[in-house]
């Protein structure tokens, strides 16, 4: 991990800086970041954050947080570990809820049918397999966007399959 910690400072710097890319000592780099962010005004989004050790995180943390004057500065964290929102918490946490069923059926319906071109009565079996989709989804959208992806996918390769099986 201490690996991808350099490698996550490092790809900081080299959007601030590109001309800074390929400095390869973590210290180096924190210095740098520090030096370049320092009274600055930034929001930093580390986003579908998993990993869950405390060690690993205050390494990052400390480069960051290490930063003199940033003027308001934010960094978020995004992630579905509750461990993982337990470790970097610094503020209360902003605990999202989850969506409905419905909610998923109405995000698959819209993603399946794209420019509003949905029927409006799907007849049963569509409905219900839509349905049981929607709440194998468990209330995360981008499970239900996804999953539209990959039944466009599937449904593309069985009709150019069995297009293919008539010549």
């Amino acid at each position: 991990m201490a690996h991808k910690i350099k490698k996550i400072l490092s790809g900081i710097l080299e959007k601030l800086k590109p001309e800074k890319a390929g400095i390869r000592s973590k210290s180096t780099i924190c210095e740098n970041l520090q030096e370049d962010l320092k009274g600055k005004r930034y929001l930093l989004v580390l986003d579908d954050v998993w990993n869950d050790d405390p060690q690993k995180w205050d390494n990052l943390i400390s480069c960051l947080l290490s930063v003199k004057d940033t003027q308001g500065s934010t960094i978020i964290v995004t992630t579905r570990s509750v461990t993982v929102a337990s470790i970097v918490q610094t503020l209360p946490r902003c605990d999202l809820e989850k969506l409905s069923d419905q909610q998923c059926w109405l995000i698959l319906k819209d993603r399946a049918f794209p420019d509003g071109s949905a029927p409006l009565d799907l007849d049963e079996a569509q409905d219900r397999i839509g349905r049981d989709i929607a709440k194998k989804c468990a209330g995360v959208p981008l499970v239900a966007k996804v999953s539209i992806r990959v039944a466009r996918r599937v449904h593309f390769l069985t009709t150019y399959r069995s297009g293919n099986n008539r010549n």
